[in-house]
């Protein structure tokens, strides 16, 4: 059996860095002076370490809000508090099906019918000393109301004078819920950043909530860039959408794109429409690889090469204050980059807690590191061994029929001993 573990990352501080709420993203981490950006423009005299990268990513905020039907909010976390405005329940009610009575010890004895009373029933029935009134659960219960007797615990009887109810057995709970006793007025139900689910959605709709003030999830346009797009299917898309929809987030992908700087350009002023940019391919230290160039133009580069393998190449800016992330095209790359950076960036732009399942299992081989790089290295899981997959980085199969990833740190050397598995 493996163990499991579950981590939370705990750099990504709920609601790290908001300074308002006009959802704009700003970037409030600044390079270091090993990281001047004349570097990151000569691809890849100073790579960014993988620690470096992410705190520069937990610079973008996303604060827009918006609202919700109730039906629609489950998952969605919420952008204000909820303080009640009514009381819960709205009035005295029974908790079981029986008598209401206004006498406190009924042993033995009778009581004369007055009438009933249902769920929904408004009326205010008054009942006295003697007199008794059938309750429905969560009916309203007659003024004068202290104790409500189950109906299992009596019997009727009749006699010339009308109904009476005989109390065969005593009863030590009043089965009374009493006006405010669940939520008071002007109670906080729920705080902001709560995230909604089956159980709290339930105190929204007990106050009559309707529609609920929740944090605007972003829109995400994907770009594929590359000349080969003509002859091979398009992979990397279909990834990072499935990645975008895991994280919370709204995947549009807005098409293919030439190696070409002019038309690469055009698809990103198209892209400047949604609230992040993600492309693949065009970002190494070929002759087509013309993303950092064009990011460069158009807004700032942040960082470009990252000491990981696989995944380099990585390139991430910002345009017109929005991150645009630009993943390598290799498709096991591309998926590496979108697991370590992508997918916490991304929940924690929704407010949404980034939890990751470790297991632990052992090593089927000795692996190393490159010197100086991260190794993110792709397994399969067989009982309590992990098999290392990774073929190439261009290909599917290194990661497709992988479980999850070990992590390798620069300069480190795993044996067959246990070691940690990142699960998909």
């Amino acid at each position: 059996m493996w163990e499991e573990i579950i981590l939370i990352e705990t750099d990504q501080k709920k609601n790290a860095g908001i300074p308002h709420d006009t959802g704009s993203l700003s970037e409030e981490v600044k390079l270091s002076d090993t990281m001047k950006l004349s570097d990151t423009m000569n691809p890849f005299n100073s790579l960014t370490p993988v620690d470096d990268a992410k705190k520069i990513l937990d610079g973008f905020t996303f604060n827009r809000k918006t609202y919700v039907d109730i039906k629609d909010s489950f998952g969605r976390v919420l952008a204000g508090d909820i303080v009640s405005e009514i009381k819960v329940p709205p009035y005295d009610r029974a908790e079981k099906d029986g008598y209401a009575i206004m006498d406190l010890n009924p042993d033995q004895r009778t009581f004369e019918l007055i009438g009933e009373t249902l769920a929904g029933d408004e009326r205010d029935v008054i009942i006295k000393s003697g007199e008794c009134c059938w309750v429905a659960t969560g009916a309203k219960v007659p003024v004068g109301t202290n104790l409500v007797i189950p109906v299992e615990n009596t019997e009727e009887c009749g006699d010339e004078v009308g109904i009476r109810i005989k109390v065969c057995e005593s009863e030590v709970e009043l089965n009374i819920s009493r006006r405010g006793c669940d939520i008071e007025r002007g109670a906080t139900v729920l705080e902001e950043g709560c995230l909604l689910n089956e159980r709290n959605i339930g105190i929204l709709a007990s106050l009559g909530i309707r529609n609920v003030r929740v944090y605007d999830t972003p829109n995400v346009a994907i770009i594929s860039t590359g000349d080969e797009l003509t002859q091979i299917n398009d992979v990397n898309s279909l990834t990072l959408s499935a990645i975008v929809k895991q994280s919370g987030c709204s995947p549009f992908f807005i098409g293919t794109v030439s190696d070409d700087s002019g038309d690469i350009k055009k698809k990103l002023d198209e892209a400047l429409e949604y609230d992040i940019i993600l492309t693949s391919g065009g970002v190494s230290v070929g002759k087509k690889d013309l993303m950092p160039e064009v990011v460069s133009g158009m807004g700032e580069i942040l960082f470009h090469g990252v000491r990981m393998r696989p995944g380099m190449p990585m390139l991430a800016g910002k345009i017109d204050e929005k991150p645009i992330l630009c993943m390598p095209g290799n498709v096991t790359s591309c998926l590496v980059c979108a697991n370590v950076f992508l997918l916490p960036m991304l929940r924690y732009m929704t407010h949404l807690p980034f939890i990751r399942e470790i297991r632990s299992a052992r090593l089927s081989e000795e692996v190393t590191s490159e010197y100086g790089m991260h190794r993110y290295l792709p397994v399969k899981l067989a009982g309590d061994v992990a098999y290392p997959t990774f073929n190439g980085s261009g290909l599917i199969t290194s990661i497709a029929y992988a479980d999850g990833f070990v992590v390798i740190g620069e300069d480190e050397t795993l044996t067959e001993g246990k070691v940690d598995v990142w699960v998909f």
